[in-house]
């Protein structure tokens, strides 16, 4: 199989997502596309998938040129998409879903047959009557995969695959793409803004920036080319300097969170009781699959999920059992993973925002908002634009900039989920000098290395409880993988606090 996208223009009004890309997809290979937010990756991937159509351009497959692409076509010709939030019915169970997603229907029986010879030849392990409620990221991912696999999918596309799995499973995913082209027949496209899988994954890749191919590479790849080709010199010098070390924590400090035997509930998960403190000036990371409690503990603190039990402290104030409101004043502030769902009102304009975030300053909001977040956070000029216009980069900026001053707890959920590199060492200059100033961050991240290299001190969460706490770095990725996916069980030791 061959496929070459040729002259590929896709505009969404005035915006050029795609301007004359012409990219070759050779089979027995993996391709890598990289570029920055709103480089236009996903645009030309959902070109080649069949949900967008290209305003101009040529679509080849094996020889045979199309103006576009139905999803219909797409998958007769073998080409399917792996999105980076699996597309699945959580409430049914494995077989089900499999069942599902434009093949013919088959009986029960047949369709648990086709999914056990699928899993077979990748080396999956899905339990047919589980619900997919009850499974974790990769293994969501892996049935995806098998009813790719089933199709008969010659060209796999994946967005940002490696989110929210561990080091021993992205392993495990690799092994299974490498496989997947050894024939010679099969093509995998991938888009990812990590350098390092690049490398380790990919035999060619491709460059795009602001919408145009910027350039192309083939393996070995070189990092400092690469990022100078997605961001220009400048800012690639920002995101490839390694990140200094989370600050220093006074011990003498008072704690500014005290947890003690504190049980926090959401709407769909109830936490063992936790007893643990944060220091002022403390960056304290996250670990954990989806759902295995630290997002929930995340919003226990900012108050969001009730603690149902214990004692729970900022600053000495007691805040157990308190309203939203009393964890605002006490300088507590969240950044959540779904931006524009949670944080963001997507049909106001930015000016609205500042306006919303500053009220007692709103006759300033323009100077605000030209000062604070054009001027500081470098987020675009265009103070009128609904929020929903703007990219998920820009989206994570204007957070930013709306964060007050005053904020003594800053907590955030990944909140560099998607980002470039130019933007995540943007956002981590940030929380260190937040960090600098007495403030505490607490975070999670799905990238463990990004985790790992930014904090101070981790706390592993599994299955709903604190499965260990590190109390300083450098820490081992593949032990801290382990921990959170229940493969190791530290030994017994006394609860650590920031030293």
């Amino acid at each position: 199989m061959d496929v070459v996208l040729s002259r590929i223009v896709k505009r969404f009004g005035a915006l050029t997502a795609n301007d004359d890309v012409t990219v070759t997809l050779a089979a027995g290979r993996i391709h890598g596309i990289l570029g920055e937010n709103g480089a236009g990756k996903s645009t030309l991937m959902r070109v080649l998938c069949g949900v967008l159509a290209p305003d101009a351009g040529t679509i080849t497959v094996d020889g045979r040129d199309y103006g576009r692409l139905s999803p219909e076509t797409a998958g007769r010709l073998g080409i399917g998409m792996l999105t980076q939030d699996p597309l699945d019915f959580p409430p049914l169970t494995v077989w089900e879903n499999f069942s599902l997603g434009g093949g013919p229907v088959v009986p029960r029986s047949q369709a648990r047959e086709r999914l056990a010879e699928a899993c077979a030849r990748m080396g999956f392990c899905l339990l047919p009557d589980a619900t997919v409620s009850s499974l974790t990221v990769a293994e969501r991912q892996q049935l995806e995969l098998a009813r790719l696999f089933d199709r008969d999918v010659r060209l796999l596309i994946l967005d940002e695959p490696t989110t929210g799995i561990s080091p021993a499973q992205k392993e495990a995913l690799f092994d299974v793409l490498r496989r997947f082209v050894a024939d010679g027949d099969r093509i995998v496209a991938l888009v990812t803004h990590k350098l390092t899988e690049a490398r380790e994954l990919c035999d060619k890749v491709y460059v795009l920036r602001q919408g145009r191919l910027a350039g192309a590479f083939d393996a070995p790849l070189d990092p400092p080319a690469l990022l100078s080709t997605m961001f220009g010199a400048e800012t690639a010098a920002l995101a490839a300097a390694a990140p200094p070390p989370a600050p220093a924590v006074q011990t003498g400090d008072a704690p500014l969170v005290r947890l003690s035997d504190v049980v926090f509930a959401d709407e769909k998960t109830v936490l063992d009781s936790l007893s643990l403190t944060v220091r002022p000036g403390e960056i304290v990371g996250l670990a954990g699959i989806s759902g295995g409690g630290q997002e929930a503990f995340l919003r226990g603190l900012a108050g969001i999920a009730p603690a149902i039990a214990g004692r729970l402290e900022v600053g000495g104030e007691p805040l157990t059992g308190r309203p939203h409101e009393r964890f605002l004043a006490a300088g507590i502030h969240y950044l959540p993973a779904a931006r524009l769902e949670e944080g963001l009102f997507g049909g106001l304009s930015l000016l609205d925002h500042v306006r919303l975030a500053f009220p007692d300053r709103r006759r300033e909001a323009a100077a605000i908002f030209r000062d604070r977040c054009v001027g500081r956070f470098r987020l675009t000029d265009t103070p009128n634009a609904p929020a929903a216009s703007l990219s998920g980069g820009n989206q994570q900026r204007l957070l930013l900039s709306l964060i007050p001053d005053a904020t003594r707890l800053l907590l955030a959920d990944n909140p560099t989920r998607g980002l470039d590199a130019a933007s995540i060492a943007q956002i981590w200059d940030h929380f260190r000098d937040r960090a600098a100033a007495g403030a505490a961050v607490v975070f999670f991240s799905e990238d463990l290395d990004e985790l790992l290299a930014h904090a101070g001190r981790v706390i592993v969460f599994y299955n709903r409880a604190v499965a260990a706490e590190l109390a300083a770095g450098p820490f081992d990725a593949g032990a801290v993988g382990d921990l959170m996916t229940g493969r190791s069980v530290p030994a017994p030791s006394p609860s650590v606090e920031a030293a």
